[in-house]
């Protein structure tokens, strides 16, 4: 019996076909059908797979390569951001580039002067390197500026948060308050509150904070889910949902969040493909790991596929476990948020109900922790595949457990954006860290060359930035402005190409065979367009190129407004 011929429903020429495969390094044009490439070659040859419905697209001298992943975003909270800045800040200050702590509480004041007494403010953003200081503030300020009203400012980290004196006392914080297990609350000599919490000592606080509303939810996961399709983006991992202020908790309503994203993608289905992870220990968790087939295809877009941990915290707020001291601060160590014991619990539970696990480790410590809890399960359970164990942020640890992580061949999940040098071409990782411990930071180059699977990501929690930011850091360890000439660590770059097939791998969940990577018949119709060759244009304008058109699955789910479709 003869095969039924797929007429192509789009063939793309006009410009550059990067494939990242040798075998096809410079076609002509590409077809493709049934939301899969059909062929790849010259014009002539495929334009015999056209039939009367088949669109030519000429893309004009722009470039087509396989879309954009990213492995490692959190939806909600990108959404929030944009609906934020398109309501006048309506739902909570941004105090991303704010050049004091004195101008933060300007900012709070002005809220204040036109806020009900005892409604909450909130914000976010904030970073105290920004002022020129690695010195963590205290209440004093927002207190002074708002004696009325709670205040609950989230660090550009997601792990800690400013807050005044209202605020401690609602969420009963006081000097004679117990460490909360997990995170950390910031002290005086006497040991009263300084007004800085860390990790699960959040909580108490967030607690109080009024949720956003349903309809603000399903605007941000709209308005997130189309500014990911307009920058290349046609498949994600969601790291978990984010409470107000974008800070990390395990008492955020999952279950809400999850009903409101299933419901908006069975009205109008999102333009990207989305793989949820959901934060343990919680209530949800429990659920999920109960009966995982409820949730396995919630939709030809959206799934669950993670339970998500957290060992630690972040380097900016000195969260991040280490197994010596901060170099900036000699009496800080970081916060654990979880003992070996417990991460073997809740990763085998989300093994044994065919679930993956993601963990969230920064410091290493707490990659090291990681390491030996994945290892165990690893030994107890035969023939496990690997991948389906991941390490998020996986950026520091000592050369044993760098080569232990690459052996034991589990998933590295790196932001290469991370790396922002200053003007002098230091990074705030170096401040915290020491000078000798850099080589270790950020480590792909080594990774890499030990063949340990490495997958790219952004960790938005705010609107996106440049589509190809996470390429440009990887290739070259500069700052958007170009700080340090040769790149800080250079040792550690990625060519273009490796750095490239970075940003457009996916790694699906259970081990799968990593898909997308490159262009070849037979594989999903996953396309951007864009408007230079990240491989061939001049190094200060990768930053600048744009994107002309995505396709998920064959389908365009955005195209710029003068792209013929």
């Amino acid at each position: 019996m003869n095969e039924t011929r797929i007429a192509a429903s789009h063939v793309f020429f006009g410009g550059e076909i990067v494939t990242l495969d040798p075998a096809t390094s410079s076609p002509e044009a590409l077809a493709i059908g049934g939301g899969r490439i059909l062929a790849i070659g010259d014009l002539d040859t495929l334009e015999e797979l056209c039939d009367a419905e088949t669109r030519e697209v000429d893309i004009r001298g722009a470039t087509l390569i396989p879309s954009l992943k990213d492995h490692h975003l959190h939806l909600v909270n990108v959404g929030m951001s944009l609906h934020n800045a398109n309501h006048g800040e309506r739902l909570f200050l941004d105090l991303r580039g704010a050049s004091s702590a004195r101008q933060v509480a300007s900012r709070v004041s002005e809220r204040a002067a036109r806020t009900t007494a005892g409604e909450w403010i909130v914000g976010k953003g904030w970073n105290q390197h920004d002022w020129g200081t690695s010195i963590l503030p205290t209440h004093h300020l927002l207190t002074a500026a708002a004696p009325e009203n709670p205040v609950f400012l989230g660090r550009v980290d997601a792990h800690c948060a400013w807050v005044n004196k209202l605020a401690l006392e609602i969420a009963g914080i006081t000097a004679s308050s117990p460490e909360i297990y997990g995170g950390a609350i910031l002290r005086t000599g006497d040991g009263e509150p300084t007004g800085i919490v860390l990790e699960r000592a959040a909580e108490p606080l967030l607690e109080s904070i009024p949720a956003y509303s349903d309809s603000d939810i399903m605007t941000a996961f709209r308005l997130a889910t189309e500014k990911l399709a307009e920058n290349g983006v046609t498949e994600v991992y969601d790291a978990g949902f984010l409470l107000a202020a974008s800070i990390v908790s395990m008492g955020c309503d999952f279950g809400r969040y999850l009903d409101l994203l299933r419901d908006l993608d069975g009205t109008d289905p999102l333009p990207v493909r989305v793989n949820l992870m959901v934060p343990a220990p919680s209530p949800f968790v429990d659920e999920l790991t109960a009966n995982p087939a409820a949730y396995a295809s919630i939709s030809s877009r959206l799934r669950v596929t993670h339970v998500k941990l957290y060992a630690d915290g972040a380097f900016g707020s000195r969260g991040a476990a280490l197994s010596h001291p901060f170099a900036d601060d000699p009496s800080a160590r970081g916060v654990l948020r979880m003992s070996l014991d417990e991460m073997v619990f809740e990763t085998r539970r989300a093994i044994e109900a065919g679930l993956d696990i993601a963990t969230h480790a920064i410091g290493d410590e707490a990659v090291g922790q990681v390491l030996d809890a994945y290892e165990q399960v690893l030994g107890d359970v035969p023939d496990l595949e690997p991948r389906r164990f991941r390490i998020e942020h996986f950026g520091y640890a000592s050369e044993a457990d760098i080569n232990r992580a690459a052996g034991l061949g589990i998933l590295l999940v790196t932001q290469p954006n991370f790396i922002v040098p200053d003007d002098a071409g230091v990074t705030m990782e170096q401040r915290r860290l020491g000078d000798e411990s850099c080589s270790r930071v950020y480590p792909w180059r080594t990774l890499s060359t030990l063949g340990a699977p490495l997958a790219g990501s952004s960790d938005y929690f705010n609107e996106p930035g440049p589509t190809l930011w996470d390429f440009y850091s990887a290739t070259t360890r500069k700052s958007p402005d170009g700080y340090p000439e040769a790149g800080w660590q250079p040792q550690e770059r990625l060519s273009r190409e490796e750095s490239l097939r970075l940003v457009t791998t996916l790694f699906p969940p259970s081990g799968a065979t990593p898909i997308g990577g490159k262009l070849a018949a037979g594989e999903a119709a996953d396309l951007t367009i864009l408007s230079a060759n990240p491989l061939t244009v001049a190094e200060n304008q990768i930053l600048d190129i744009q994107v002309r058109g995505t396709l998920r699955d064959g389908e365009f789910t955005y195209a710029a407004p003068d792209l013929s479709r």
